[in-house]
């Protein structure tokens, strides 16, 4: 899989820390998810460390299956600010990212992301065994409006629907941006027939570029601008979930 992951400021989970207490697991669950990401990520540096892992409340704001990454980012999130409370270096904290591994793919890329602070990273592999890099992309001055229906998709369902072709041309980040596209779209839309409506819907708001983040169930246009992304925001103020970043 060729991927690159950009990120938003604006859009995102809040984690509160506070290292004069221990961790408990109550502390961190979040009402209707069951796989919880910080508990796993608890679990590994418990695991795999002899040190004190600080008590934690989660404010959700990202969708939950709406393929914006936020347990992933959670998860990274935690295990960094860890590493920050024990004063580990960037190159103590890269030595480390195996150990996680088994919190997904898109964990590891998010990882990269906080023990390196970059704006948008390229994946060629997958997370497990890919190779992950900074791309150096300058996005200007431009703005991302992210928009959710309230529908939930899948990772797993969308990849197994996934019925190729897989992309085979470009095996670099300049290929990959010559010719971006989401190859996952097709297999959210036959799952989740009315995600095309919103990209309709998006496309009336002539952004330079729209389609499906990732695997689902968000959708987003990209604006040369801040005033671009506030009108386009205002013809979508109907859904949800519709928020606009920085990248």
């Amino acid at each position: 899989m060729q991927s690159i992951f950009v990120f938003l400021k604006d859009v995102y989970d809040e984690l509160i820390f506070y290292p004069d207490s221990e961790f408990i697991e109550d502390s961190a669950k979040v009402p209707g998810i069951t796989n919880n990401s910080i508990i796993k990520a608890w679990k590994i540096l418990k695991d795999n460390f002899d040190l004190k892992i600080p008590y934690v409340e989660i404010k959700k704001k990202i969708p939950i299956c709406g393929g914006l990454g936020g347990g992933s980012s959670d998860a990274a999130c935690f295990i960094n600010s860890v590493f920050d409370l024990w004063g580990f270096s960037i190159e103590e904290k890269l030595a480390k990212i195996k150990l996680c591994r088994e919190l997904g793919s898109d964990a590891c890329v998010f990882l990269f992301k906080y023990f390196k602070d970059c704006q948008s990273v390229y994946i060629n592999g997958t997370g497990f065994s890919g190779d992950i890099s900074d791309t150096n992309l300058s996005f200007r001055d431009r703005y991302i409006v992210v928009v959710n229906n309230g529908s939930k998709l899948s990772t797993k369902e969308v990849f197994r629907n996934f019925k190729g072709p897989f992309c085979k041309e470009n095996n670099d980040i300049a290929g990959v941006l010559e010719k971006f596209n989401n190859s996952l779209q097709k297999s959210a839309f036959e799952l989740m027939p009315s995600l095309k409506k919103v990209i309709d819907d998006i496309l009336l708001t002539s952004p330079l570029f729209c389609g499906v983040s990732g695997s689902g169930s968000t959708c987003f246009g990209l604006y040369e601008n801040k005033n671009d992304a506030k009108n386009a925001k205002a013809l979508l103020k109907n859904y949800p979930f519709v928020e606009i970043s920085r990248i």
